[in-house]
């Protein structure tokens, strides 16, 4: 029953002091003083030590959280210090339900812990402080050459033939002095600082209330956990201790200590919440904007695959009616009537775009929306073509995906119409076992006079491609026309 007390110091009952520090022969021990009301006294503790420990846990499992969210963010990127501090804090606050009297192990493990996590504390706090430029070496340097010494020095101690309870008893308090007391006090400082640095004044007004929360328990914990700690033969803790805090004030340490981690808790946890959500809502508007400009490269493709090569298509319908209309007028009516349906199309199609942008998806496949191209391209530029399938159609492309393909098709067709000085050209799509290949050739000039470095095409091209998870290809020399391949995934 005394493990329970043990590390519950300060508690009292009815006004009277319960508690009272004796050496044990394996160091300082908490006993309870004769009361009737032991039992009562026994749960106060245990209450005392699982919220002291619980306030810090929450503060670690909270803080690793945040450090996952909010990488980005430079002031939480220190966070993993904090929440390592604040699981060696839980461990020895409620080191009364694991630590036994009589386990000299336990006894030096809870001291370990208890330096180690002010050794977070105070490397967290360093970080704060320190400029981005110096931070990682001066921050581990300072932080871990006080941690060496501290620990070298109970080692040397222990050699020396000190005794193990006054072993553990300075090193406790020489912990706390060196390195919980600085640690909070910079960390007040130093978290303040960073966000002025960080956050920009801009957005302190959001955050401010929260950070001042934090330094101020930053602060009372340097005061309550660093400089107020046991009693010990020597100055200040013979006279500033937790014992002393108790016959003056009636409360408790460890409530304190507590409430310190709750607060810290709150203040780190509101503030990085506000440096998210404005983060968030900025990356809306970004994603936002970038959707926009998306749109407007799609529509601009859109029109230029589209809308445009139809208006060209009809000019060039126009050009030969315009040569044809003294020799043939037949033929000249004919390409006339064609391309007054085919500015009549585009005009609808003018109308769709701006009545839904999404434009018209394609309702036939491959095959059948390919086969209708070429003869469109064949009758508007009077060039030979052939169309060849081989294999059969898996079925596996979606609408937007053709649409897509089509698109490629009709550039690769329209560049060949107005640069290749082509005679004929050959169509020929590929069904192999794991994607299609879409294979554009003609016979005309090559690559020399063609504008690759110029205009939408080709770029458009590339584009589409990528948007299907497909791969262009071309391959041309000069007077030996072109070859374009699409490899498309199913």
């Amino acid at each position: 029953m005394t493990t329970l007390i043990r590390h519950a110091a300060s508690v009292t009952y009815k006004g009277k002091s319960i508690f009272k520090v004796v050496h044990s022969k394996y160091g300082i021990v908490y006993t309870c003083e004769a009361l009737a009301e032991t039992s009562e006294v026994l749960l106060m503790a245990l209450v005392l030590a699982l919220f002291y420990g619980q306030a810090f846990f929450v503060l670690g499992f909270s803080t690793l959280s945040l450090a996952r969210r909010s990488a980005r963010v430079e002031v939480a990127r220190n966070l993993l210090l904090l929440a390592a501090f604040g699981f060696c804090e839980a461990l020895v606050a409620w080191s009364p339900l694991w630590a036994s009297d009589s386990s000299l192990l336990l006894s030096w493990l809870r001291l370990l812990l208890l330096g180690t996590g002010y050794a977070f504390l105070l490397t967290f706090a360093l970080q704060t402080f320190i400029s981005l430029e110096r931070r990682d070496q001066e921050c581990w340097t300072i932080a871990g050459g006080i941690s060496a010494v501290w620990m070298i020095g109970l080692i040397v101690a222990r050699v020396a033939g000190v005794p193990t309870e006054r072993v553990l008893l300075d090193g406790e308090i020489i912990a706390r002095y060196g390195l919980a007391l600085p640690g909070g006090m910079l960390g007040a400082w130093g978290l303040r600082r960073q966000a002025y640095r960080t956050i920009g004044r801009e957005r302190m007004g959001l955050v401010k209330v929260h950070l001042r929360v934090t330094g101020v328990a930053l602060g009372a914990f340097a005061l309550f956990g660093g400089l107020i700690g046991p009693a010990a033969p020597f100055f200040p803790a013979n006279w500033l201790n937790q014992e002393t805090l108790l016959q003056v004030t009636g409360v408790p340490i460890s409530l304190i200590r507590g409430l310190c981690g709750v607060a810290i808790t709150y203040g780190i946890v509101r503030t990085l919440s506000v440096i998210l959500s404005e983060i968030e809502l900025w990356l809306e508007n970004a994603e936002r904007r970038q959707v926009l400009v998306r749109e407007r490269e799609r529509i601009g493709r859109e029109l230029h695959d589209g809308i445009i090569q139809s208006i060209y298509a009809a000019g060039l319908m126009l050009e030969g009616g315009q040569h044809s209309i003294a020799d043939e007028p037949e033929v000249a009516r004919y390409q006339l009537t064609r391309a007054i349906d085919s500015l009549n199309q585009t005009i609808q199609d003018i109308r769709r775009y701006i009545f839904d942008l999404r434009g018209e998806r394609p309702a036939d496949d491959l095959e059948t929306g390919l086969n209708k191209m070429l003869d469109e391209f064949r009758v508007n530029t009077l060039l030979e073509t052939n169309f060849v399938v081989e294999g059969e159609s898996e079925g596996g492309l979606g609408a937007e995906r053709r649409q897509h393909i089509f698109q490629i098709a009709r550039e690769a067709l329209t560049n060949v119409a107005r640069h290749a000085q082509a005679r004929r050209v050959e169509v020929c799509l590929q069904y192999n076992t794991s994607e299609l290949q879409l294979i554009i050739s003609d016979d005309g000039v090559g690559i020399s006079n063609l504008p690759v470095n110029k205009g939408h095409g080709l770029r458009n091209m590339r584009e589409r491609a990528r948007l299907v998870d497909g791969a262009l290809d071309i391959d041309t020399r000069p007077n030996q026309g072109m070859t374009l391949t699409l490899a498309v995934p199913y």
